[in-house]
């Protein structure tokens, strides 16, 4: 017992560590990429037009990441305490690394992942957020998905269902695609063979979760107003911006540098999957992907940061540590 108490102690230590340095290296890569300057005067101007209800369509709808920002920028000045928006910027990114990271790894252990094989998870991680920015701004919401998806895929594993309605009215109004977190966990209870009892809670939490989820996205289409549909560099969603995709040299350049071959990795480590990442890959990844292609500038890798995360990297990891317990839940 002690033995055991003592690695779980030792376990938390170095994975912990490990976030905050990981964190600190993805955030300064990210700032050094973008520039100081960049930030101060584009990251701020897409602050106030999100605070002042006009930053377009779909981008005024996923106002979660700016009014906690806004929150925080009103906070300080009740306060009287002079802060740098820059420096707020570069915070909540750094905040935002800490969560994406220790959801990540809290979820790797749930898969079964001995603590180094987490940690270079984690590295390959941070590895690929930090060179995901091409094109963009920090994105906080994108990178809040990320945090979203992770976190939710370790509530289900453990079958903390009433934690997904909660989760979802963050993650709803953050970004419109967080909609496939509630069939994560219908698809994951119904696939398991001792699932039987856990169906009941599962359908009233999915079933709450996208009442909830349906509620805000109208609702915030409908305080907002009608916005401007802001294309992909004047590409409207459908064939040409998928023909554009798969043209574009930045495409496959950007894929290669952020994701290297991981999503191969995984592929080829399929048959090794235990049953919950193989739901989470079919329930995730082939939506997730061809949709970002048909609708979005893919050379944006930070699009494809959630199937990433959540499927690519244990699957690869997984695959070199020879786990072939299929059935693990």
């Amino acid at each position: 017992m002690l033995v055991n108490s003592t690695h779980k102690t030792s376990f938390w230590i170095v994975l912990i560590l490990s976030v905050i340095l990981l964190s600190i290296g993805t955030t300064t890569a990210q700032v050094d990429d973008l520039t100081v300057r960049f930030i101060k005067i584009h990251q701020d101007k897409v602050h106030v037009q999100m605070m002042e209800g006009v930053a377009g369509n779909p981008w005024q709808y996923r106002i979660l990441s700016d009014w906690m920002i806004g929150q925080w920028f009103g906070l300080m000045d009740e306060l009287g305490i002079p802060v740098s928006r820059v420096a707020v910027f570069i915070t909540f990114r750094f905040v935002q690394c800490l969560l994406i990271l220790l959801a990540a790894g809290i979820y790797y252990r749930n898969l079964g992942l001995s603590l180094p094989a987490n940690l270079l998870g984690l590295s390959i991680l941070g590895w690929g957020m930090s060179l995901s920015l091409y094109n963009s701004d920090l994105a906080f919401s994108n990178f809040f998905d990320i945090a979203f998806y992770l976190a939710a895929a370790s509530l289900v594993m453990n079958g903390r269902f009433m934690w997904i309605p909660p989760l979802m009215v963050l993650a709803a109004f953050n970004r419109e695609t967080s909609l496939l977190i509630p069939f994560m966990m219908i698809c994951h209870v119904y696939l398991q063979e001792d699932g039987g009892a856990r169906v009941k809670p599962a359908v009233v939490s999915a079933i709450l979760s996208l009442i909830l989820f349906f509620a805000i996205f109208f609702g915030l289409r409908n305080h907002y107003a009608e916005q401007q549909f802001l294309t992909a560099d004047g590409y409207f969603p459908g064939i040409g911006l998928l023909a554009l995709n798969v043209s574009r040299p930045a495409t496959w350049e950007q894929l290669l540098v952020t994701f290297g071959v991981i999503p191969m990795l995984a592929v080829f480590s399929y048959h090794r999957l235990p049953r919950v990442l193989k739901t989470f890959l079919w329930v995730v990844a082939p939506l997730w992907i061809s949709a970002h292609f048909f609708s979005a500038l893919v050379a944006e890798t930070r699009l494809l940061l959630v199937p990433h995360a959540l499927v690519f990297i244990p699957a690869a990891l997984i695959g070199m540590t020879g786990n072939t317990d299929s059935d693990k839940s």
